[in-house]
C-alpha cells in the first residue's frame, strides 16, 4: 500500500474517532510527526479527506476537522430517508430473511451484554449500526442504489462524531430501532420496513439538529460530553407495535 494511502486511512480512522476537535489547527508538519511519516504522504491524503468533506483548509488558519452545518444535516437526512428507507423495502421484499437474522441477533446480544445505560458499550454499537445501514444496501440487490450511498458514506460517519460525544443516549435508542427494522425485514414486511426506517433517520435527524443547536447556542459545549436534548428520548424511542416514534 501506498505510504499516502496509509496516511489517509489511519487519519481517517483519527477524524471518525473523535481523536481531533473540531477547533484543533491541524497542520501538515504536526501530522506528519504523528504518523512519523514524510510531510509529501500526510498533503496527498488531506486533499482526499478534504475531497471527502472531512477537513477543510481555511487559509491563514490551518486545517480543521469539518463539522455539517445544520442545514447540511437535515439535507443529508432527507436524501438517507429516500435511500434507505427503499433499501429496507427491497430488502424485506427479496426476503433475505437469513442474512438478516443474523445480524439482528448481533444487535441484540449488544443489547442484551449492556443491561443498563451505564454499561453500554457505545463504540461498538456505532460500529455494528455503521454495519447495518451497509447491509441494507448489500442486500437490496440495487447496485446504483449502493453507489450513490457510498458517495455520502464520510459525512455519515462524520456526522456520527456529533452523536458520540453529545448524545450518546441516542446511540442506544438507535440500536432499539435497529433491531425492529430488522425484525420487519425478516418477516417479508416490506412496507413496514421502509417505514421504520423513515422514522428512525427521522429521528437521528431531530437528536443531531438538537445537538447542532445547542452547540451553535453556546460554543463551549463544542467539545465537551453532554446527554440528548430535553424530551429528545421521548421523541426518539424505539418504533414498537404502532408507535411513532441517524
Amino acid at each position: 500500500m501506498h505510504l499516502s494511502q496509509k496516511a489517509y486511512g489511519k487519519l481517517k480512522r483519527m477524524i471518525l474517532s473523535g481523536r481531533f476537535k473540531s477547533d484543533d489547527v491541524l497542520s501538515e508538519r504536526s501530522l506528519a510527526a504523528l504518523l512519523t511519516v514524510s510531510r509529501v504522504p500526510v498533503r496527498e491524503a488531506i486533499k482526499d479527506l478534504e475531497r471527502e468533506g472531512l477537513l477543510i483548509i481555511v487559509p491563514r488558519s490551518g486545517i480543521h476537522v469539518r463539522r455539517l452545518t445544520m442545514t447540511e444535516v437535515r439535507e443529508l437526512y432527507e436524501v438517507r430517508q429516500a435511500m434507505e428507507g427503499m433499501a429496507a423495502f427491497l430488502c424485506a421484499n427479496y426476503r433475505k430473511r437469513d442474512t438478516m437474522k443474523g445480524m439482528r441477533k448481533k444487535l441484540e446480544a449488544l443489547a442484551i451484554d449492556s443491561g443498563s445505560s451505564a454499561s453500554f458499550d457505545h463504540a461498538a454499537i456505532q460500529k455494528t449500526s455503521s454495519e447495518f445501514h451497509r447491509m441494507l444496501f448489500d442486500l437490496s440487490q440495487n447496485s446504483q442504489l449502493r453507489s450513490v450511498y457510498e458517495l455520502i458514506e464520510p459525512k455519515i460517519d462524520l456526522n456520527l462524531r456529533l452523536t458520540a460525544v453529545h448524545g450518546p443516549d441516542r446511540i442506544e435508542q438507535a440500536l432499539a430501532e435497529h433491531i425492529e427494522i430488522a425484525k420487519a425485514i425478516e418477516r417479508g414486511d416490506a412496507e413496514q420496513a421502509e417505514r421504520l426506517t423513515r422514522l428512525h433517520l427521522e429521528n437521528g435527524k431531530a437528536a443531531r439538529l438538537g445537538i447542532l443547536a445547542g452547540l451553535n447556542a453556546d460554543p463551549a459545549l463544542s467539545e465537551k460530553p453532554r446527554t440528548s436534548p430535553p424530551g429528545l428520548r421521548a421523541r426518539a424511542a424505539a418504533p414498537r407495535s404502532k408507535r411513532k416514534s441517524k
